[in-house]
Order: structure tokens, then C-alpha cells, then sequence
């Protein structure tokens, strides 16, 4: 449930809730010894909302699916999963509203990921099948340089 209490302006962008949006799991056969998960074959996308200037939110989801869309002539998998973590984020007004869809395309992932991460492997555990585990992200590091002007320079022994 969105928490209409949070106050945007604490952060230019502030998470008002998490949920899981959809589980769906489907067991093919019952569990052995011999299961080996390719976990590559999982693909996650990822949905964004447009921006509401009312109410300044966004959602955005990230889905995870597994073993729904098998070749005929390949082996089927034990079993298909889907999970769907939805996140609404509350874009203060200090954010410049150009750059609100690049940030939930590009940032907004790596907020949610690890809840989706979490989801999916609890769920094909408990099941009984070898557990699905996500990669960890890595998260691009960069530094923030501010401009600052050049301190004046003494012309002949004065300062202008």
C-alpha cells in the first residue's frame, strides 16, 4: 500500500512501496536429485509507468521468468516461474522532470532487483528444485566532480 505520508523532498527520489505483483509457479514433474537450473535462461524485463505530475509518482516493475517459452524439440524444464516486484518511487520536485524516465530505465533496476532476486530464489526453493539465484548487480561507480572557478590569478604582484 503507497504510504501517502512519505516526504519527497527528504530525497529527490524516495521509494513509497515494494510489492510483489504476480507469482505464478508451475511444477512440471516432481523434484530429483539430477535438476540442473540454467539460471541464463531466465530473462527479466523490466515495465515503467508514465510519470503522474499530480500525484509525482512513478512505478516501475521488474518481471523474471523462467521455462515458459521452451523450443518443442527441447527438454522441458522441471518447472516455469514468473514473479513480478512492482516499486513506486515519489520524484520531489527538485528532480528535473526531463531526466524522470531516463532514471527509472536506468536506476530504478538496481532498487528493485535485489527484492526480485530474493523473491524468485525463495520460491523455486521452496518448491524443492534446485533454487534459481540471480547474479548480484554490480552498480556503476563514477565521481562527481563540481566545477569550481579558478581562483584569481595576481597580475604583477596585485590581485585584480
Amino acid at each position: 500500500m503507497p504510504d501517502p505520508q512519505i516526504n519527497a523532498n527528504l530525497y529527490a527520489i524516495q521509494p513509497t512501496f515494494f510489492a510483489v505483483r504476480e507469482i505464478h509457479f508451475v511444477s512440471h514433474r516432481p523434484p530429483s536429485a539430477n535438476d540442473r537450473i540454467d539460471q541464463s535462461s531466465v530473462r527479466v524485463t523490466e515495465k515503467v509507468s508514465p510519470f503522474n505530475e499530480e500525484t509525482k509518482r512513478l512505478q516501475v516493475s521488474l518481471e523474471a521468468k523462467f521455462g515458459f517459452e521452451v523450443e518443442a524439440s527441447a527438454t522441458p524444464p522441471p518447472f516455469s516461474v514468473k514473479v513480478v516486484i512492482t516499486a513506486e518511487f515519489a520524484i520531489s520536485d527538485a528532480f528535473p522532470r526531463d531526466r524522470v524516465q531516463e532514471w527509472a530505465v536506468v536506476n530504478a533496476p538496481f532498487v528493485i532487483f535485489p527484492y526480485l532476486r530474493e523473491r524468485l530464489y525463495y520460491i523455486t526453493a521452496q518448491a524443492g528444485y534446485p533454487p534459481i539465484l540471480l547474479p548480484l548487480l554490480q552498480i556503476p561507480t563514477f565521481k562527481v566532480e563540481i566545477a569550481r572557478p579558478a581562483p584569481p590569478r595576481a597580475l604583477g604582484g596585485v590581485m585584480r
